[in-house]
C-alpha cells in the first residue's frame, strides 16, 4: 500500500549518521506500539513526547493545514486526537519561512542555527529564544495535513539521526492516520445507524445464528421488559418467551424467514412481523433482524369490521326471511282476487319488494361465505386434475355464454401438471367467478376466452373477454370487499362487489396471487396463480 513516505532532503550525509542506540530503538518500538491501538484520543500527544525525548527538544508545534473544504476530514482527524498538543490551523504557508521552505519541498530539514540560515524567519512575540529547529511534514494521500516542528535554544543540537528519526516517525503516523480515518469513520457510520435504529417506533431485534442477542433497540426493549441501560450481551432470545409468549411463533419462523402477523396477549397489541437474515462480510458472522411493527390500530379496526359483518349479517337474515315470506303470502292472496287495476299494482310493488329482498338476502350470503373463506381452514382433502377442473367449470359456465350469444373458448396447457391438494369447491368457484363476470360485462355476442397452464411450478388461470373494459384508475382496487366501478359503461349491472375479493382470499390462502390486465372500451384478462405444492395459508 502506497503510504506517502517522506524523504529525507537529498544533500544529507549518510556518514554523520550515528548508529541508533537500545534506547532509541526501545522508543521507537514503543511509538508503533502505539500507533497500532484501537484508542487513538492522546495518542499523538504521547508520540510527541517519546519524539521530544528521544532528540532532547525543549518544545515544539503542530501545524495543521487547511487547503481546501476536501481536506476537512483530514485536518478534523489530526485535530481530533492532537487535544492538548500546542497547534496552529494555518492556511498552505506564505511567507518566507522555514516553514514555507518544507512545505514546498515535501521534505524535512534542519536549521542548525536561526541566526545564519536565511530560512528561518524571526517573530517579536517568540517567548524564548530559538537557536536551531526541525521541521517535517505529515501526510494523508497526496495532501500535507500537518508539518510538525521541533525547537531548541542551543544551535546545531539537532542532527541529521534525529531528522532520519523523526521521518521514520512521521511516516509511521501517516499510516496511523489512514486507519484512524477508516476507524472514525466506521464508528461515525455506527453511531449514526444505531440512532437511527433507536429512534425508529418499530421494535427491532437482531440476533446471531446461535439466536444470541445483538441488537435490541428501545422499542424492543419495552417488548423484552429491558431498561434502557439493562445489558443484552451473551442472552438468548429464546429465554424471554416466558415473559412474552408471541415470540415463541416468531422463532418458528425465524427459518422460515416469511411475514407474519401476531398478537401479544400481555400487551392486547398487534404485530406484522418480518425476518431477513443477515452475513457478515467475512461470511463468518451470520444472523437474523427481526422487525415487529405495531399495527393495533388496524388490527381494532379489523376486529371491528369484522363484529359489524357478523352481527349485520346475522340480525340481517331473520328481518330479511320476514319480508320475503309476508311478501310471498300477500301475492298468493292477491292471485284469489279480481285482477284489478289496484291488484295489478300492488302486484308489480310485492315483486320490486321481492326482488330488492332477494338481492340484499344474496348480499348476507356472500358476506358470509366470504367470512368463512377467510376464517375457515380449507378442505384440501385430496389431490385434485387441474386440466379435468377446468373443462367442468367451463361446461357449467356454457349455458350463461349462449344465453348472451357469446363465444365461450378455452385453451388449456396442462399436460405436465401434477395433480395437487387444494380445497377443489373454493378453487372451482372462484374460476367460475371470473368467468360468469366476463360473461356478465361483455356484451351480447361477444367473446371469453379461458386460458390454463403449468408454468414454473404454478398453476396459472386466466379469463380475457372483448367487453366494456374497466379504468386503469380502478385496476388496483379492483379485489377490495364492496368495490365497484361507478358511473361506467357497465354500472346498470347488478352485483355488490364481493366476488372478487372472494375469488382473491381463496387464492391467497392457497399460497398464490391474482392480477388484472384492462383496457377500458376493449376488454379485460383477470387471472390467478397457485404454487404446485399448495398449502393452506392465514388470511
Amino acid at each position: 500500500m502506497n503510504t506517502n513516505l517522506v524523504p529525507m532532503p537529498s544533500d544529507t550525509d549518510i556518514s554523520s549518521l550515528k548508529h541508533p542506540s537500545f534506547d532509541d530503538l526501545r522508543l521507537l518500538s514503543d511509538i508503533s506500539q502505539l500507533l497500532l491501538t484501537t484508542h487513538f484520543e492522546g495518542v499523538i500527544e504521547r508520540v510527541v513526547q517519546i519524539v521530544m525525548k528521544m532528540t532532547a527538544a525543549q518544545s515544539s508545534r503542530l501545524y495543521l493545514i487547511k487547503k481546501n473544504p476536501d481536506d476537512d476530514n483530514y485536518w478534523r482527524i489530526v485535530r481530533r486526537l492532537i487535544d492538548k498538543q500546542p497547534f496552529e490551523i494555518i492556511p498552505p504557508p506564505v511567507s518566507d519561512s522555514f516553514v514555507q521552505w518544507v512545505y514546498e519541498h515535501q521534505c524535512g530539514d534542519i536549521v542548525k542555527d536561526t541566526l545564519t540560515d536565511t530560512r528561518w524567519k524571526h517573530f517579536t512575540d517568540e517567548q524564548a529564544p530559538i537557536r536551531s529547529a526541525m521541521c517535517i511534514p505529515i501526510r494523508l494521500g497526496t495532501n500535507i495535513v500537518a508539518l510538525f516542528m521541533l525547537y531548541h535554544s542551543q544551535p546545531n543540537h539537532f542532527t541529521p539521526f534525529h531528522l532520519r528519526t523523526v521521518t521514520i516517525v512521521g511516516n509511521q503516523v501517516v499510516s496511523a492516520l489512514r486507519n484512524v480515518s477508516l476507524y472514525y469513520e466506521m464508528r461515525d457510520h455506527q453511531e449514526q445507524l444505531s440512532a437511527t435504529l433507536q429512534a425508529l417506533q418499530e421494535s427491532i431485534i437482531v440476533i446471531d445464528h446461535h439466536h444470541m442477542l445483538v441488537l435490541v433497540n428501545h422499542a424492543a426493549r419495552q417488548l423484552l421488559g429491558l431498561t434502557l441501560d439493562e445489558s443484552v450481551e451473551h442472552q438468548l432470545l429464546v429465554d424471554y418467551i416466558a415473559y412474552e409468549p408471541m415470540l415463541e411463533s416468531v422463532m418458528g419462523n425465524i427459518e422460515v424467514c416469511e411475514p407474519i402477523q401476531l398478537r401479544s396477549e400481555r400487551l392486547q397489541r398487534d404485530f406484522h412481523v418480518s425476518i431477513t437474515s443477515w452475513v457478515s462480510g467475512d461470511e463468518e458472522e451470520k444472523g437474523h433482524v427481526i422487525v415487529l411493527h405495531d399495527v393495533t390500530a388496524l388490527g381494532d379496526l379489523g376486529r371491528f369490521k369484522d363484529e359489524m359483518l357478523r352481527v349485520a349479517t346475522h340480525d340481517l337474515r331473520s328481518p330479511l326471511a320476514l319480508i320475503s315470506g309476508y311478501t310471498d303470502m300477500i301475492g298468493i292472496e292477491l292471485k284469489d282476487m279480481e285482477p284489478t287495476p289496484s291488484a295489478v299494482s300492488i302486484q308489480q310493488h310485492l315483486e320490486i319488494i321481492k326482488g330488492s329482498t332477494d338481492r340484499m338476502g344474496r348480499l348476507v350470503e356472500d358476506l358470509l361465505r366470504v367470512e368463512r373463506v377467510r376464517k375457515s381452514p380449507l378442505e384440501m382433502q385430496e389431490q385434485t386434475d387441474l386440466a379435468a377442473m377446468v373443462k367442468l367449470v367451463i361446461v357449467n359456465t356454457r349455458l350463461a355464454a349462449q344465453v348472451r350469444a357469446q363465444s365461450l373458448t378455452r385453451e388449456i396447457d396442462l399436460e405436465l401438471a401434477p395433480r395437487i391438494t387444494v380445497d377443489a369447491v373454493l378453487l372451482r368457484q372462484s374460476m367460475e367467478n371470473l368467468i360468469s363476470n366476463a360473461i356478465k360485462y361483455t356484451p351480447t355476442g361477444g367473446q371469453v376466452h379461458v386460458h390454463s397452464w403449468y408454468s414454473s411450478d404454478r398453476f396459472y388461470f386466466s379469463v380475457t373477454d372483448n367487453g366494456i373494459g374497466i379504468p386503469e384508475k380502478h385496476l388496483p382496487y379492483l379485489f377490495e370487499s364492496f368495490y365497484r366501478v361507478d358511473g361506467h359503461n357497465g354500472n346498470h349491472i347488478q352485483g355488490n362487489g364481493l366476488g372478487l375479493s372472494l375469488v382473491k382470499n381463496v387464492i391467497q390462502r392457497h399460497g398464490g396471487d391474482v392480477w388484472v390486465d384492462s383496457v377500458d372500451g376493449e376488454g379485460s384478462t383477470f387471472g390467478f396463480w397457485i404454487p404446485a405444492h399448495s398449502t393452506s395459508g392465514e388470511s
